[in-house]
């Protein structure tokens, strides 16, 4: 069967690719004879009027178009303020001159709608507009599915949203919040037959759009609009289906746009491992197999995943309404419910520098989360002079942990010398409440502003934990030894955070701003603990309460020097920095810490033309340690794993620079991103790790002299017209030095992580959408306490994936994924070979589907994560769902007929 799917999709891939190409070349001008840039052009399929292939011409006016059909296509010229140009067009193997059109003026001008029935693409200013009935998406698709398809659009294996090289930062609908922006609810939740255009846009920030005068900080937004038969009434879905081994799923979402008001709903349950949903956090210690030592890492680790058996239950509402333009009020509800449970097997070696050893461990876990979530914002921007934006929310999170582990210790001869057998019961609360006033003015003279705001955040932690643990020393020899110890302890956190800032811009001479600002920032994390550790086997008790505090309170000032032009943003300056911290126990004596800094700043920024931005920013930052790295308590709720902290600390010092590319052409259908980061850290807090001969682990910390990263991320993708495809070429660097103290020794770490990806598709998906690439990571990483030690891990992964519209009403796709996974700590090389199929049939006129899915066809029921960290390597493989099949039905409310 593996071999069978990868040769029909090669096969079809590689006819798609050589399939011979023809050119259309030609000019398009105003009746004046002055050439139109930016217009679109496009061929279009004559029966159903699909796009073919589409491009923009440049300066003076010029374009080129390549099909492979040799068929008879209507091309399409067409532009903002004149009428559109159509002309039938027989493709042969030649190329065809259409020399000069004359675009006539259009007195009425279309409108967005009839703009966007016949404009694949539309670009203005800070603003570049998709017609999504120019990219082929299935019945069932959602709007995840559609921007994966946009050119200068992807979603990065984190989830996140972004395009034209930059992170997409908040989500609208028909230019109006959804759901707090979140881009995850609303990509998972809406259809994408509902959407009619998809805007990109550079958004100035909202100081530049009350002055004019830009700042240099924007962020990039995506706004989708309804079509316009969705607008006005409600519509939705409703879904549901049933498979092998007990698995199900429901999901049901409901929207009701007018002009005024906005209403929707959301549904989610299901047995599938499908969270529905990635509100910040709520993926945090899901599995609960981490020892928080995640922060000692020398390689980039993966995000927290639902590996095992996942159960989900998601509900959701949000409400929206403009009280007049410009002037609106947004708020939702999110509740999760998840229960993860499974097995998974850990193989950890770790060196001490005086002895190295292995430690194996099977987990059984089970955890149980209940997240509410409430969002709200109101902002008004309907006066001209001044505008007001009001956000905050409330979250409450409770959540059970169980983990049952078995763990070994094996001496360097592979002996068992200790077994360390523990239940943990973790019952967590935590609730959060925050709250974001911004009020921006603009003065009498132009560029003259000011902007106040304050926020508020106050978050409340508690934690009850149960554990019970049977530890066996020595295991073979005549001082063999077992303790049995039961521990209870009861912790409380709480952490308030306010923080005033104030802004104001004085303009000097033309195109010069002095920018003057101060912010004020008080931090306040207590803690509260009480504990009673039973021992057993020596039948004695011990308790123990603490109350620890941190008081930080942070005082700085900007001078900034801004020069702003057509092309050319530069701001540079000086901050000064008062940082003062009082921490310790109540009823000792506090420990006071007072520094002052001078902390330089600048940022230039050069955008020759549109499409094309460099940008080259330095900073230094100064970062205090955390609260958990300079407390004075001894955390051994795990006694085996002893954590405590170093009140000596001092603050570490960050001279950050960073160079971003971003190139975008739209007529050449390039795309070229580039991040480069460099980080020097002085200062640097490390971890300070001690094991004894009973393989107790003590952690503290110290600073450790400098270390220094360079980081960097690069993206080129390029259409080759003559062939009819894209190709997309990625990659990642990491080379970071990095220090710890192994039993009073110091290790000296090198890391260089490579993360290298290619990938080809086709470019006319209106039938068939063809995927297929490989991508490879390396990690190199030193260490000076054993060159024996030193770590080359390996991880390689091939996809490929076909998606096929066989008729109107059906649809076939799968995908294969195969990963290798090599490492010299490791013997094994683990193989994880993956396919996944899925066959939709749409019935009704209405679109309703009948679907029905294979997930995980080779039944590799597993999940594979590796990691190296200051003093030990891991490998962690856990159990999770395996093969199965599900049919589900969807039904579409209130499904017009779409418009010709």
């Amino acid at each position: 069967m593996f071999r069978t799917a990868v040769l029909l999709i090669l096969s079809c891939f590689i006819n798609n690719l050589f399939s011979q190409s023809n050119t259309l070349i030609g000019t398009i001008t105003d009746s004046d004879q002055t050439p139109i840039e930016l217009a679109s052009v496009v061929l279009l399929n004559p029966k159903d009027s699909t796009v073919v292939t589409y491009s923009i011409t440049d300066s003076k006016g010029f374009f080129q178009l390549t099909a492979s059909k040799r068929e008879t296509l209507l091309f399409q010229a067409s532009s903002l303020g004149f009428k559109p140009f159509y002309k039938k067009i027989y493709l042969q193997s030649k190329h065809i001159d259409l020399k000069t059109i004359v675009l006539q003026d259009d007195v009425s001008t279309l409108d967005a709608v009839m703009i966007s029935a016949v404009v694949p693409i539309q670009i203005k200013k800070d603003t570049i507009a998709f017609n999504t009935n120019s990219f082929k998406v299935n019945h069932d698709d959602t709007i995840e599915k559609l921007l994966g398809k946009l050119p200068g659009v992807e979603i990065d294996s984190d989830g996140k949203v972004v395009a034209q090289g930059e992170e997409v930062q908040r989500i609208f609908v028909n230019g109006k919040e959804f759901f707090g922006g979140d881009p995850a609810i609303v990509l998972k939740n809406l259809s994408a037959d509902a959407i009619s255009k998809v805007e990109v846009i550079d958004k100035k920030s909202d100081e530049t759009e009350l002055t004019g005068i830009d700042d240099g900080n924007k962020e990039v937004i995506i706004n989708f609009t309804l079509k316009k038969n969705r607008q006005n009434q409600g519509f939705g879905k409703l879904s549901g289906g049933i498979g092998s081994d007990k698995r199900y799923f429901g999901n049901v979402n409901f929207n009701q746009f007018n002009p005024k008001t906005q209403v929707s709903v959301i549904g989610k349950f299901n047995n599938i491992n499908i969270t529905g949903s990635n509100i910040k956090g709520f993926l945090e210690n899901a599995s609960g197999l981490d020892d928080e030592s995640s922060e000692e890492s020398m390689t980039a680790t993966k995000p927290k995943s639902f590996s095992g058996f996942l159960t989900t239950g998601v509900t959701g509402v949000h409400y929206g309404h403009e009280f007049k333009k410009k002037e609106s009020v947004n708020a939702d509800y999110f509740f999760n419910h998840t229960n993860n449970y499974g097995l998974s097997n850990t193989n950890r070696l770790t060196f001490s520098n005086t002895s190295n050893f292995d430690f194996k461990a099977l987990n059984d876990f089970n955890n149980t989360s209940n997240n509410h979530n409430l969002n709200f914002n109101y902002e008004n921007k309907s006066n001209s002079k001044y505008s007001l934006k009001i956000t905050g929310g409330l979250i409450a999170d409770m959540r059970d942990n169980f983990i049952d582990s078995k763990g070994k210790y094996f001496n360097e001869d592979g002996n068992l010398a200790t077994t360390n057998d523990y239940i943990l019961n973790t019952k967590n609360d935590r609730s959060t409440g925050r709250i974001n006033t911004q009020f921006y003015r603009r003065l009498q003279k132009k560029g003259r502003s000011f902007n106040a705001g304050i926020s508020a955040n106050i978050s409340d932690r508690s934690y009850f934990n149960t554990q019970k643990s049977i530890r066996t020393s020595n295991i073979g020899s005549p001082n063999e030894r077992e303790r049995e110890q039961f521990t209870l302890r009861d912790e409380y956190f709480k952490t308030d955070k306010i923080n005033l800032l104030f802004t104001y811009t004085e303009p000097l001479i033309v195109k010069h701003f002095l920018k003057i600002s101060g912010t004020a920032v008080h931090i306040l994390d207590q803690e509260h603990a009480k504990q009673l550790r039973t021992d057993i086997t020596r039948d004695n008790e011990e308790t123990f309460s603490y109350n620890f505090f941190h008081n930080e309170r942070r005082y700085s000032t900007k001078f900034l020097h801004n020069y702003v032009s057509k092309k050319w943003f530069l701001s540079y300056g000086a901050e000064i920095q008062d940082i003062n911290r009082t921490f310790g126990e109540n009823n000792h004596k506090d420990i006071v810490r007072n520094q002052y800094y001078t902390n330089p700043l600048a940022m230039l920024q050069y955008k020759p033309k549109r499409g094309i931005k460099y940008r080259l920013n330095y900073q230094r930052q100064i970062k205090s340690p955390r609260t958990p790295q300079i407390t004075t308590v001894v955390n051994d709720l795990n006694p085996y794993n002893i954590r405590t902290g170093n009140p000596n600390l001092k603050n570490e010092k960050l001279d950050v620079l960073t160079f971003n590319t971003n190139i975008h052409d739209f007529k050449s259908a390039l795309s070229f991103y580039a991040n480069i980061q460099y980080r020097c850290i002085q200062n640097t807090i490390i971890s300070n790790v001690t094991i004894d001969d009973d393989f107790v682990r003590t952690r503290t910390y110290d600073n450790a002299g400098d270390t220094q990263n360079l980081k960097a991320n690069l993206s080129l993708s390029k259409k080759i017209n003559k062939l009819n495809i894209r190709y997309t070429l990625k990659n990642k660097t990491l080379f970071s030095t990095s220090k710890a103290l192994v039993n009073l020794k110091l290790n000296d770490v090198e890391t260089q992580d490579y993360w290298f990806s290619f990938q080809l598709e086709n470019s006319n998906k209106s039938i068939l959408d063809i995927k297929a690439g490989a991508s490879l990571s390396l990690n190199h990483t030193n260490f000076s306490l054993d060159d024996d030690l030193d770590r080359k891990y390996t991880k390689q992964q091939y996809f490929a994936s076909f998606d096929c519209q066989v008729s109107n009403k059906l649809n076939f796709n799968t995908q294969f994924d195969y990963i290798t996974f090599t490492d010299n700590t490791f013997t094994e090389i683990q193989k994880l070979p993956l396919l996944n199929a899925a066959v939709s049939y749409a019935f009704s006129k209405n679109n309703n589907i009948l679907k029905l899915v294979l997930i995980d066809i080779f039944n590799k029921n597993v999940d594979i994560y590796r990691r190296s960290t200051v003093n030990y390597f891991e490998e962690t493989v856990t159990e999770s769902l395996g093969r199965y099949a599900i049919l589900s039905y969807s039904y579409r409310l209130n499904n017009n007929k779409r418009r010709k």
